[in-house]
């Protein structure tokens, strides 16, 4: 049940950063242009100004999805088609739309539809790997992700993460693959913080913690900040059972915190960190 949870889990992750590049790349129009009424109001008098333009009814249909707004987003796409019924571009934006809100099988027909012309496009293919996991499609969302990151030339470490999890989406058992995807981004792009920290969890899942803390170790070696990290460590020890350890570690932790600076000391994460010590080692207290 554990594994079946962690595998939804997956699917909602890998789907949910996908929607989030995009929206990063329209925030990006929405700091350039106001906020994103201000810029719907703006496009609305352009297009007024040039109602045969396709570009600015899809900039606007992108505004009206940042919105929520799926109706307005919708007919601004159609409109968009209408006007330019070759611009392939607009398949792929009914797409991320269709997918936003849930319908992932009118999606994955507008996706195809654009791959179909767009073969390689690297937002086509990851696009359509995050709507395989919505429809539980694991196998082949894993193939769309392992070819689009054939295809990336500056790959980010978010590619590689959301192929180790559609890795086990697949099949909850096939670890190896999954932490070798991790391990290849790590080769390809150096030491990441979110690989790696991904890697614990999936060393902790098969319950081999000395990976675990070897992959922890490896990180506190080229961190500064050292509590948050000492925190989980002293965590999978206690996963592990092994409570003599997991209080020596938290111990560890406060004295760490007792290091920083005091306007650091004085943040809410800090804080926060250092109450959760304290309450576990009275809690550890008779393992010490």
């Amino acid at each position: 049940m554990k594994i079946l949870i962690n595998m939804e889990i997956c699917r909602k992750t890998i789907f949910s950063f996908t929607l989030t590049l995009f929206y990063v790349l329209l925030t990006s129009l929405v700091c350039a242009h106001g906020p994103i009424h201000e810029s719907i109001i703006r496009l609305t008098k352009e297009i007024e100004a040039s109602p045969d333009s396709a570009g600015l009814y899809l900039q606007r249909g992108q505004f009206y999805q940042i919105d929520e707004d799926f109706d307005k987003a919708f007919a601004d796409f159609t409109k968009a088609r209408d006007l330019a019924p070759g611009f392939d571009i607009i398949d792929l934006h009914f797409a991320k739309l269709f997918a936003a809100n849930n319908y992932p099988s009118s999606a994955l027909i507008y996706v195809n539809q654009y791959l179909s012309n767009q073969s390689e496009n690297l937002n086509g293919l990851m696009s359509r790997a995050a709507i395989y996991t919505q429809l539980g499609q694991d196998s082949l969302a894993v193939l769309d992700f392992e070819y689009a990151i054939a295809q990336a030339r500056n790959p980010v470490p978010e590619y590689y993460l959301d192929i180790s999890k559609a890795v086990l989406a697949a099949d909850s058992t096939n670890f190896d693959d999954a932490i070798k995807w991790l391990q290849k981004g790590e080769q390809t792009i150096g030491f990441n913080i979110v690989l790696r920290s991904y890697s614990i969890d999936l060393a902790v899942l098969q319950k081999d913690y000395n990976q675990a803390f070897t992959y922890i170790d490896q990180i506190l070696e080229k961190m500064k900040r050292k509590e948050k990290w000492l925190i989980k460590k002293a965590e999978i020890y206690e996963i592990a059972n092994r409570p003599k350890e997991a209080y020596a570690t938290y111990n560890e932790t406060l004295q760490s915190i007792k290091q920083l600076p005091r306007h650091t000391r004085g943040t809410r994460t800090v804080t926060e960190l250092q109450a959760k010590a304290s309450l576990k080692l009275i809690e550890l207290k008779n393992y010490r």
